[in-house]
């Protein structure tokens, strides 16, 4: 079987942003910001915050945490967003989900600034989206994608795995991972199927899939006798098992010598996404130092 690993495209990803980083420091007279947002410090995303503020650090990348407690409230959330949002020293915004019970509504996603949304969120970002036609049309810039979904098609694309034509099962409806994945599947002449907990004979449709990604949070309860020996898996899920090991939703053990190819948990899809976050916080960074007066000049980008 082989392994689609995510950590030598993460350093290729990673590598290509030094020059960029050293370019805006020049233009704006101060590295790229992030400021993260996490509300709850024992969710499976909040594994990868530490990673993340580490991945910026080592970039030259400024990086602000914000860790309010739920108790303060949606307005405190809200205006937490309007200060970031019109904070001229913040270039990029990402939101760690979960949010508390009753953020994660149209007004967040209003609220939030689609120029600083790097994790594709915003009402803006994600119409672009799904208004767009073309894969082109993301990499052209002009707004975010959802950092994991892009992520996935990056590493398949990476790994010789080309969408078009293929019977894809995607495991997973999320607005963060399933329906951009789906989208950008499409887009890119797949044939797509998105499952969910209310999808009938889920096994017969993974069966019948040249790829399933499963974005399910569900530790390992994917099975060799649910796949045909030709498919390949990426695996989405950050799930921990009872003795508090990372796994994916691929049991991996199980499906490893069965089936074609598959993703790693940890090690596949999670460096890509880190790569693809700090990548397009770099962008937003670029944006804001193209309309300053001195901008970007070719040479220091080089």
């Amino acid at each position: 079987m082989r392994i689609l690993e995510g950590k030598s495209l993460s350093a290729e990803i990673l590598g290509s942003l030094i020059p960029r980083v050293k370019a805006v420091k020049a233009g704006l007279g101060r590295p790229p910001s992030l400021a993260i947002i996490n509300y709850f410090g024992d969710s499976p995303s909040a594994v990868y915050v530490k990673r993340k503020i580490a991945a910026c650090e080592a970039l030259g990348i400024e990086v602000k945490l914000f860790n309010p407690a739920a108790a303060d409230g949606y307005t405190a959330f809200k205006n937490l967003l309007s200060r970031l949002g019109a904070d001229a020293a913040c270039d990029a915004i990402m939101l760690e989900r979960p949010l508390p019970d009753g953020f994660e509504t149209l007004e967040t996603w209003d609220a939030l600034p689609a120029a600083k949304d790097v994790d594709g969120l915003s009402s803006l970002n994600m119409g672009r989206l799904f208004i767009s036609t073309k894969f082109p049309e993301i990499a052209a810039g002009g707004f975010f994608a959802p950092c994991t979904a892009l992520a996935v098609i990056r590493l398949m694309k990476f790994h010789g795995i080309d969408p078009a034509g293929k019977i894809i099962a995607v495991a997973g409806r999320s607005a963060i991972v399933g329906k951009p994945l789906a989208q950008m599947l499409t887009m890119l002449n797949a044939t797509v199927t998105l499952c969910h907990t209310k999808t009938p004979d889920l096994p017969g449709i993974f069966k019948r899939s040249d790829v399933v990604i499963s974005a399910a949070g569900k530790p390992r309860w994917i099975k060799k006798e649910m796949l045909q020996a030709s498919a390949a898996v990426i695996d989405v899920g950050t799930n921990f098992d009872e003795t508090g090991k990372m796994c994916g939703d691929a049991d991996f053990e199980d499906i490893k010598g069965s089936i074609y190819a598959a993703t790693p948990v940890p090690g596949g899809v999670g460096p890509v996404t880190l790569a693809c976050l700090l990548e397009a916080s770099v962008a937003a960074a670029e944006t804001r130092a193209r309309s300053t007066s001195g901008g970007l000049s070719s040479a220091e980008k080089k």
